[in-house]
């Protein structure tokens, strides 16, 4: 998956350093938007020169859209004022009257805010300055290509327009994309695809790269193991495990088999077939000892409580949740020691232990009131409720069942 991040990340890299271009439109699901915007702050952190200007503001109306754009340039160039300030230097000039005119037509108005902008990067040096709009949300897509079209050099490069670079997001795909970009002179169309065809189809190339290290081909090939296991291809899925734990076995790598051996497990549990999930998870608490990493440990001993539970197996199911509630102390993991605190507590209630089940949930309780986890503290409260009455426990039955409004009342209100 590594390449597929590189060529993202070059994409927009070469698109900055070269010279013919202006405006790249960038198409790119909303799904995939937080990472093409590290995509652009890793291109941005790598340079010293350039000057960045990135907003994901959503795009409503024109109007709307460039007025925020300038509100946000406007916060941005107060910032960088104080900062100079602050070290003794010039501060830079005010932003023009212009700007704070809405009425102005919002393709005129953005342009002038580019134009400023572009101002206040030294001439000298080899700065650029790189103005790139990924709206999280295009709500009226033909007027926001409008706007964006309106950039387009269809005369020939400005004097404004030298050493900018403009990037706009456009949320279709390519073959929808309008002839505007497709055809237009010094204008690039890219795409930034990390839907699960293009990270399988990544996956597989480095899988299939004789140039990567064998390591890195197993760590895609795990991957793709997991991306097997997620969509149900079982075949697959246990393919692709094998030849992982032919190879780390041969390796000695107790980590990797003890991870390869739970995701063989969790393939089997994922269709029911529990006696062999059982069975992989439990081949897998000897690597995991070996390797003695925390969480590995505490996610076989989650997943053989799950299995123990659906088979019945309540008191190994209790002991392996216990396991998981001590692990998830050490690792100072709140919700993870609330879930293994509620299920020891079913499995005990399962035994007819309902003085222990209620001890576990009553931990279970409390932990989420002093951590702040209201859904765990009202499951928690449900099962005191439903058991209370069981062991004559009027008292604090009143007392959860009074609880339970008050957080129902805040669910309301909230």
């Amino acid at each position: 998956m590594r390449r597929l991040f590189d060529t993202a990340r070059e994409g927009i890299a070469d698109f900055v350093e070269q010279r013919d271009d202006l405006l790249m439109l960038a198409a790119c699901a909303a799904d995939d938007l937080p990472i093409a915007l590290k995509l652009l702050r890793d291109v941005e952190q790598a340079t010293e020169t350039d000057v960045y200007f990135i907003s994901a503001d959503s795009f409503i109306s024109p109007a709307s859209f460039v007025s925020v754009a300038v509100d946000r340039f406007r916060e941005e160039h107060r910032l960088a004022c104080e900062g100079l300030a602050a070290e003794g230097l010039p501060v830079f000039p005010p932003l023009p009257e212009t700007l704070s005119d809405a009425r102005q037509p919002p393709a005129e108005r953005l342009r002038e805010l580019i134009c400023f902008a572009r101002t206040l990067v030294p001439r000298e040096g080899g700065h650029r300055l790189v103005w790139a709009m990924f709206p999280q949300e295009i709500a009226d897509r033909p007027a926001y290509l409008n706007l964006v079209s309106s950039f387009i050099p269809r005369a020939g490069i400005k004097p404004w327009m030298r050493g900018l670079r403009l990037i706009f997001r456009d949320e279709a795909e390519p073959q929808q994309r309008a002839r505007q970009f497709t055809e237009a002179p010094r204008v690039r169309v890219n795409r930034v695809d990390f839907g699960p065809e293009a990270v399988a189809a990544s996956l597989e190339e480095e899988v299939a790269d004789e140039d990567l290290s064998v390591e890195e081909r197993m760590q895609s090939l795990f991957t793709l193991a997991s991306l097997d296991t997620a969509h149900n291809r079982i075949a697959d899925a246990l393919a692709r495990y094998k030849v992982l734990l032919g190879h780390y076995q041969q390796s000695e790598n107790q980590l990797m088999q003890a991870l390869v051996m739970n995701g063989i497990g969790d393939v089997y549990q994922r269709n029911e077939d529990l006696g062999r999930a059982q069975r992989w998870y439990e081949c897998a608490i000897t690597p995991a000892l070996a390797a003695q990493v925390p969480v590995v440990l505490a996610t076989l001993a989650k997943a053989l409580g799950d299995v123990a539970y659906k088979l019945g197996q309540y008191a190994e199911a209790e002991q392996y949740y216990d396991n998981w509630d001590k692990l998830a102390g050490h690792m100072l993991d709140a919700e993870s020691k609330a879930r293994a605190l509620e299920w020891r507590g079913l499995c005990q209630e399962q035994q007819g232990a309902y003085v222990r089940a209620t001890r576990s949930w009553e931990d279970a309780a409390t932990l989420s009131r002093n951590t702040e986890l209201p859904a765990f503290l009202k499951t928690n409260l449900e099962h005191l409720r439903r058991v209370y009455p069981r062991l004559r426990r009027r008292d604090k039955l009143a007392a959860v069942e009074a609880e339970l409004k008050r957080l129902e009342r805040e669910e309301v209100s909230a």
